[in-house]
């Protein structure tokens, strides 16, 4: 009798949520040009997601070798109409081999998508501001030539399906 009860509440799980995940694949540009991929899930007008970004590029350092940078995101909104979302967007960007200090950024989203037969296409803006943990500390110290209150822009363009 549990199993079967384990299977049915298993089978409504997969049959009730199965139809409002949506994937992606798209581009990043930020300084950096970097593919990556995200989940998202969809609820009425708000949508959940995650994605993952990943480049590699050489260590200014050291020549002779290479770093892997990758990107978590996690963001959240609302869709405004049926294809402009508005949300904001929290994500850490680790370089290894410095992954002993993250830089983590919190910023609005903006996203228009463009519908393409059953999927879309999407183009979003967001500005994300450097938060004080981590290797963000030194962007916020006194003496620095930068302004940590200025958003950094990153531009997309990806696939939803």
């Amino acid at each position: 009798m549990k199993k079967m009860f384990v299977i049915l509440i298993l089978t409504f799980s997969i049959l009730t949520f199965s139809s409002n995940f949506s994937y992606s694949v798209g581009i990043a540009l930020s300084g950096a040009l970097f593919p990556y991929v995200g989940i998202y899930y969809n609820l009425d007008n708000f949508q959940i997601g995650s994605s993952l970004g990943f480049i590699c590029g050489p260590n200014d350092k050291n020549p002779d070798e290479w770093n892997f940078m990758f990107s978590p995101e996690l963001s959240l909104g609302y869709f405004i109409t049926k294809q402009l979302f508005v949300g904001v967007d929290f994500r850490m960007i680790v370089v290894v081999p410095y992954q002993y200090e993250q830089l983590y950024l919190s910023g609005i989203e903006l996203k228009y998508g463009i519908p393409v037969k059953e999927n879309k296409i999407n183009l979003s803006l967001s500005g994300n501001l450097i938060l004080p943990f981590s290797a963000g500390e030194r962007a916020w110290e006194k003496d620095r030539d930068m302004n940590p209150l200025i958003p950094i822009p990153f531009i997309k363009g990806e696939f939803e399906f």
